[in-house]
C-alpha cells in the first residue's frame, strides 16, 4: 500500500485528469443524491468548502442551500485552527494558503449549530475512511463534532483500503456513484 504522501499525489492527479462529460455526470449524480438525503433535508446549517479546480464543484451545493433558505458556512483557517464563517451572495473572498478561497470576514459561526458538514477529501472507502489533504484540520474538527457528516465521492476517489492512523476520523456517510 502506498504511504499517504504518495497516495495524495496520485489522487490529485486522478482528480485533475477526470474531466468532461463523465465527471460532470458523476458530480450531478452525487449532488442529486445529497439533495434527496434526509441529512440534507433536515439540515438548516450546511458546512461546505469553497472548492478548488480539481475538487467536486461545490458552488451548485451552496446555491441550492441558499435557494432553500439554509445557512451556508465555509471553513477558514484562523490562528492555525479551522473556524467556520457564514457566507451569502454578497460575501467577499481572498486567496489563502494553497490558493484556497476564504471569506474575508472573521465573524466565526458557532460550530454546535452546524447540522451537516460536507467533508472534502482526496479518497474514501465505503466504510467512511478518508484521505484528506494532510493538514489534519478536518480530523481534529470531526473528533469534536457531533452532527452529521457526509462526503461526496467521485468514482476515482473510491478505494478499497486507505492507510489509516490513530488520529484519522471517519465520515459518517459516503455518497458515491
Amino acid at each position: 500500500m502506498l504511504d499517504k504522501k504518495k497516495l495524495r499525489i496520485q489522487q490529485k492527479e486522478r482528480l485533475v485528469e477526470f474531466v468532461g462529460v463523465p465527471r460532470q455526470t458523476e458530480e450531478n449524480n452525487l449532488r442529486r443524491q445529497l439533495f434527496h438525503s434526509s441529512q440534507w433535508q433536515q439540515a438548516q446549517v450546511i458546512a461546505v468548502v469553497l472548492s478548488t479546480a480539481f475538487e467536486l464543484d461545490t458552488q451548485p451545493i451552496i446555491q441550492k442551500a441558499w435557494d432553500e433558505h439554509k445557512v451556508v458556512v465555509v471553513p477558514k483557517i484562523m490562528d492555525h485552527q479551522m473556524q467556520f464563517i457564514a457566507i451569502n451572495a454578497d460575501s467577499m473572498y481572498t486567496r489563502a494558503a494553497f490558493d484556497i478561497k476564504e471569506p474575508t470576514s472573521n465573524h466565526t459561526f458557532n460550530v454546535a449549530a452546524i447540522d451537516l458538514v460536507i467533508v472534502p477529501g482526496l479518497a474514501y472507502t465505503i466504510s467512511g475512511q478518508r484521505l484528506g489533504f494532510g493538514a489534519g484540520y478536518y480530523d481534529r474538527f470531526l473528533a469534536q463534532y457531533t452532527g452529521n457528516s457526509v462526503a461526496l465521492a467521485l468514482s476515482v476517489q473510491m478505494l478499497a483500503v486507505l492507510p489509516v492512523e490513530q488520529h484519522d476520523q471517519k465520515v459518517a456517510h459516503i455518497i458515491t456513484v
